[in-house]
């Protein structure tokens, strides 16, 4: 059975590496002008600037994280994560607020992530789309050396329950609850398409199948059509971007309730 194809337009592998480079240019650019104005308020580096100084370069860690993470799951290569990492390292060694900044990583390799990428979406029920590395974060000045170890761990979840009302034939009511997370906290969904497979091959439910979807605003979504199919269960698909522009699908099989 052929797998529903994804119907975004960040298919074109050309254009996920232009935005990934535009996103970790966004991400230098950002950072230079946070330590630019940080270095306005105050000549010394005192606790609290230095404690701000390192909040923002964690943060630029997590961003970089995200957009190697909605490269990857919109048909990048999984050493993205890599690459976005060590060019944004040495963005950190030219930076010298506080120091000589230095930013080492290492990225998950389990039986789940390779290169520190997790791509599961043909489990039942859920899908997964998720980046994890471990750093530490050294600055050096004439003070001492500040170190910090963190982990960071961006993941976008779906889930997708369901089952079906008879209509007479092979009349089919549809019910589903989707539910999508990320860091396992209620999320919204930029988009949402669904697919189910009839006779060997994977259609779109559209509005000639009265779609209707209830947002409850909260990252939880209930979904019903019509369709019509012979047999006893109907497989279903639910491919969809979080606000973050992460992509994951979850497929599930429903049956008559």
């Amino acid at each position: 059975m052929k797998k529903p194809k994804r119907e975004f337009n960040a298919n074109c592998s050309g254009q996920l590496l232009i935005i990934a480079a535009l996103a970790i240019a966004v991400l230098i650019s950002s950072t230079t002008i946070y330590v630019y104005e940080l270095s306005k308020e105050t000549s010394s580096t005192d606790y609290a600037s230095i404690n701000n100084f390192i909040l923002a370069l964690k943060q630029s860690t997590r961003n970089t994280m995200i957009s190697s993470l909605a490269n990857a799951s919109n048909g990048g290569e999984k050493s993205v994560l890599t690459t976005s990492l060590n060019e944004l390292s040495e963005v950190f060694r030219t930076l010298n607020y506080c120091g000589i900044c230095q930013l080492a990583f290492t990225s998950l390799n389990d039986s789940n992530y390779d290169n520190g990428v997790w791509l599961s979406w043909n489990t039942s029920k859920l899908g997964v789309s998720s980046a994890y590395a471990n750093f530490t974060l050294n600055v050096y000045d004439v003070a001492g050396t500040i170190s910090v170890e963190y982990t960071v761990n961006m993941t976008t979840t779906v889930t997708i329950n369901g089952s079906y009302t008879s209509l007479g034939g092979d009349e089919k009511l549809v019910n589903l609850t989707c539910k999508v997370c990320n860091e396992g906290e209620p999320t919204l969904a930029k988009n949402m398409s669904l697919f189910y497979a009839n006779q060997g091959n994977w259609t779109r439910v559209d509005e000639s199948n009265n779609l209707a979807i209830v947002d409850y605003g909260n990252g939880t979504y209930l979904i019903s059509f019509n369709i019509s199919v012979s047999s006893d269960s109907v497989q279903v698909s639910t491919l969809a971007h979080d606000l973050r522009d992460v992509f994951v699908q979850a497929n599930t099989t429903c049956y008559e309730a």
